[in-house]
């Protein structure tokens, strides 16, 4: 099968289900799924360095130092592998058949469709920067409806509130445990007066 990626684009709005069994079906080798996620996340890491830029220019803040792309790719490709990783330990603990080589194929996916909205978000920031804001709203609104859709596809559920419920406790959960590994290994500090939170 031939993707034809304007097709599953659209149809990542009408139809993730199928575009999740598609993308399944490729039967990608392990070494596929790991350059379109280094693919992914290095056009990702550009774009968001060129966002910041235009940002910067367009309200004349100041955003001080802009984050070196590969930083944000290996920022990135840590969320990706840690997602995958999450997503199909989790389903499997309730009842799910997924994959986490599955998992890390569909989140590199989401990831990329979320690129071509942040392209766009790149364009109403020059002509409308109000809109941007709202682009960015339905960004993480399209995340999570992906999230919900290809978690389901992937581990065969069939109840889409259950899975979402599941989605945003394994969210929660993870931004816990990154903020406690952050804060114990002092990549973050603590206020000591915690008046001045």
């Amino acid at each position: 099968m031939q993707p034809d990626l304007k097709e599953w684009l659209i149809r990542s709005f009408t139809d993730p289900k199928s575009v999740a069994r598609d993308l399944i079906g490729l039967n990608l080798s392990g070494n596929a799924r790991f350059m379109a996620m280094v693919l992914v996340v290095v056009m990702t890491a550009i774009l968001g360095t060129l966002a910041q830029l235009v940002f910067s220019f367009i309200t004349k803040v100041d955003i001080g130092t802009v984050t070196p792309p590969l930083t944000v790719v290996g920022l990135q490709a840590a969320l990706l592998v840690y997602g995958a990783f999450a997503m199909s330990f989790v389903g499997q603990r309730f009842g799910g058949n997924g994959k986490f080589s599955d998992a890390l194929l569909l989140l590199t996916w989401i990831e990329f469709v979320l690129m071509i909205g942040q392209m766009i978000q790149v364009v109403l920031m020059v002509f409308f920067p109000i809109s941007a804001t709202l682009m960015s709203v339905l960004l993480v609104a399209l995340m999570f409806y992906l999230l919900v859709q290809f978690t389901m596809v992937l581990h065969g559920f069939e109840n889409p509130l259950a899975t979402g419920f599941g989605v945003i406790l394994t969210f929660l959960g993870s931004a816990m445990i990154a903020g406690i590994v952050l804060v114990s290994t002092g990549l973050v500090q603590m206020p000591a007066d915690p008046a001045s939170l």
